[in-house]
């Protein structure tokens, strides 16, 4: 018989890694049978809750299968009747063949494979390469500061956040989230990821896991091009007809979906030029800020080794902004526990940063964002409000020498506005060189993290001792939006579709996928 157990809950200071895979007599002391008892069980949740520092807890939420009959000595809870999965039917109502996606990362992905599964044979064009031989070429640029502009963390297949840790988590509540989680585990995602409650696939995985789904999209008659960079798109008698590639080369299409990311800021440009209707939106940018794990670890577990059952610690603190409107919030953001600071740049003589870590988490140190917010009134046009971000970071490439070395600050030094004098320890491989991170930023943004680190330091001890700013972060968010019919969610011009971070409609690999979904559903349901 099947039961529902809502609130397992085991100390895991002494539990092993593989603790979900062997959670058997756990159960059964839980429910008061013989571990033998236990048929099989289904994680529905997983967190953690650490807030008494020292024990931490796992939290469980399941549905376990129990022999026949059994005697327990508790009261059992019957767990409803599960709803056969089935196959999710995507059906081509609109009649559309062959719709041209610009951008392989998760928005353009994810519209592919709901128009492949729909029979649409789309057309995906991505601006860099497939996931291994971008793999070659950032490895490439790490080892000789020889930029792809075209290949590298920010551009090619999967994406921005394929080197950004593959974290899964977010705020939205879509259905097309648990499609998504479910899909990148038919791909080779570990089966984790559907119940942890902050979910992450890891750097050194997350490859693979994109490859395995563009081979489906392939199979169900999708195709890739790579090193196909749209330089614009094509507009005859009032409607999106096709791209025209840097090429040169034109591809008409019955529908155009630009899912470029972004980063992609000339090809949104264009599409500011072609008069899309869009809208100014605040966008964030900040710093990022590294410690070492095992102090994070002490922190937040009162531990300075995270047990194996929990990996290793992360954090989420925000920073209120003033009532007065004075200093803006700040929050961190895309924290990587046991991670690495990666130069995430396209474009030679610019430097930003971003955060990534592997499936294992177990690097020495841990980094996140903080960020705070542009807004949208301090740039009239998306020209402006890209120009601004461009400057910053030739700036902050100048900061530290012009060869990819990062431009750091101790935050200690930060909050006092001077320069670094001790040395500084980091995870960036291409190097440190001291700068004075609080007069590249804005001044709007430096006051909102000098507030923020000190609010974040009376919320943990020492985090401003212990930390040090390494660069800027500036690709964050778009500053523009573009409008969608709220029934069709074609943009302002017929034929083109925004989906994605590129269109302002996400932030993140999740959110993202959902957004390419929601596109993808509306251009089979719609005549085109």
């Amino acid at each position: 018989m099947k039961i529902s157990i809502d609130n397992l809950t085991l100390s895991a200071n002494k539990l092993p890694g593989e603790i979900d895979s062997v959670l058997h007599p756990h159960i059964a002391a839980k429910c008061g049978v013989k571990a033998s008892d236990v048929l099989s069980y289904k994680i529905i949740r997983r967190s953690i809750d650490a807030r008494r520092k020292g024990d931490i807890k796992l939290l469980y939420s399941l549905v376990a299968d129990l022999r026949s009959g059994v005697q327990s000595t508790f009261p059992l809870v019957s767990a409803p009747e599960e709803k056969e999965a089935g196959e999710n039917e995507f059906i081509n109502h609109s009649g559309i063949q062959s719709p041209v996606i610009i951008g392989a990362g998760p928005a353009g992905l994810f519209a592919a494979y709901i128009l492949a599964l729909a029979g649409c044979k789309p057309v995906i064009l991505e601006r860099g390469r497939s996931v291994d031989a971008r793999k070659f070429d950032i490895e490439g640029f790490l080892a000789t500061r020889q930029l792809n502009t075209e290949s590298n963390f920010l551009f090619g297949e999967g994406g921005a956040g394929t080197w950004s840790d593959g974290k899964l988590f977010t705020r939205i509540k879509d259905p097309a989230i648990r499609f998504v989680l479910d899909t990148f585990v038919q791909c080779g995602a570990p089966q984790e990821i559907s119940y942890f409650s902050h979910p992450h696939i890891g750097s050194d995985k997350l490859p693979s896991v994109i490859a395995s789904l563009r081979k489906k999209i392939m199979a169900l008659g999708g195709t890739f091009r790579w090193n196909a960079r749209v330089e614009k798109i094509l507009v005859r008698e009032g409607k999106c007809a096709g791209v025209l590639l840097a090429s040169g080369e034109k591809i008409s299409a019955p529908a155009v979906i630009a899912a470029c990311g972004h980063s992609a800021r000339k090809f949104i440009l264009s599409l500011v030029e072609e008069n899309v209707q869009y809208s100014m939106k605040g966008f964030q940018l900040g710093c990022r800020i590294e410690h070492p794990q095992n102090y994070i670890n002490r922190i937040m577990y009162g531990l300075p080794e995270a047990p194996p059952a929990v990996g290793s610690a992360e954090y989420n603190f925000i920073s209120r902004p003033m009532g007065n409107g004075s200093i803006g919030g700040a929050t961190t953001f895309c924290m990587c526990p046991g991670g690495e600071i990666i130069p995430s740049t396209a474009e030679e003589g610019r430097l930003s940063t971003n955060g990534m870590s592997n499936a294992a988490r177990d690097g020495r140190f841990a980094n996140s964002a903080i960020i705070s917010t542009m807004d949208e009134k301090n740039f009239s046009t998306p020209h402006k409000a890209f120009a601004f971000l461009d400057e910053l970071e030739q700036k902050v490439f100048a900061a530290g020498g012009s060869d990819y070395t990062c431009p750091a600050q101790s935050a200690v030094d930060f909050v006092r506005k001077s320069s670094s004098s001790s040395r500084l320890f980091s995870s960036y491989s291409m190097g440190l060189r001291p700068a004075k991170l609080h007069e590249i930023l804005p001044e709007n943004i430096a006051r909102a993290l000098h507030r923020a680190l000190k609010h974040f330091d009376s919320m943990a001890t020492s985090f401003i001792n212990r930390g040090v700013l390494v660069g800027l972060e500036t690709h964050v968010s778009s500053p523009v939006r573009f409008i969608r019919d709220p029934e069709t969610l074609c943009s302002s011009l017929p034929g083109l579709y925004t989906a994605g971070e590129g269109a302002g409609m996400a932030g993140g690999i999740t959110s993202s996928a959902a957004d390419g979904i929601r596109i993808a559903e509306a251009l089979l349901r719609n005549p085109v």
